[in-house]
């Protein structure tokens, strides 16, 4: 005589599975970051570091960063000297960075009317505006010692009260050579002890050139 057993399947909801899946990816996580912990080099693999010795007449496209890895366009901000309201005399650091993200925009000046019993707005195109420029970037400093030098030159170029240089491929044809800092902000990533992140926004600026003539 055969003998049926019953299996009994227990029910798990869909919050238990979560529950579970949670736990095994916050045990993956962790041993990942041990394996990341203890095969680590010396110097931290991060690309983008300042890099000062950039040669501005030097191609662009062909650079490698100390990695070997292909820089497809790197951005150099360039020195300036300036005057503060101290009357102390001020240069800013050229600076190069190698791995930056950049966005562009270009918005229109436009005056839009409203005239009563028709829809919409009438338009009047006055000109281009100035170009929206954003920088997003990273400055990493040696596993376990935070970039304090890179990031004082960089608070040197940002807070510099007027319009900085820029040498890049992707940006000059756009015909943006100079731009002007608008917002910046540094900000803190949980443990992020070893590199800064930062934003900056900025818009383009166009020398003026004022030929004054004699009476």
């Amino acid at each position: 005589m055969t003998t049926i057993r019953e299996f009994v399947i227990p029910r798990v909801s869909a919050a238990q599975i979560g529950m579970i899946a949670g736990r095994s990816a916050g045990i993956i996580a962790t041993g990942l970051q041990q394996d990341a912990r203890r095969f680590a080099p010396d110097n931290n693999p991060y690309v983008g570091q300042i890099d000062q010795s950039s040669d501005l007449d030097s191609p662009i496209h062909g650079h490698k960063t100390e990695f070997g890895t292909d820089v497809w366009v790197e951005i150099t901000f360039g020195s300036v000297k300036y005057t503060d309201a101290t009357g102390k005399s001020i240069t800013t650091p050229k600076i190069t960075f190698q791995a930056i993200l950049v966005s562009v925009s270009f918005p229109r000046n436009i005056v839009k009317t409203e005239i009563q019993g028709r829809n919409g707005t009438v338009k009047e195109y006055i000109g281009e505006g100035d170009a929206q420029i954003s920088f997003r970037g990273i400055i990493t400093g040696k596993n376990g010692h935070y970039p304090e030098e890179q990031v004082a030159e960089l608070m040197k170029l940002i807070k510099a009260p007027v319009p900085i240089p820029v040498f890049s491929v992707y940006l000059q044809t756009m015909d943006i050579d100079s731009v002007i800092f608008e917002d910046r902000n540094l900000e803190q990533e949980e443990g992020g002890y070893s590199y800064q992140t930062f934003s900056l926004n900025a818009i383009s600026d166009t020398p003026q050139e004022l030929k004054i003539t004699g009476m």
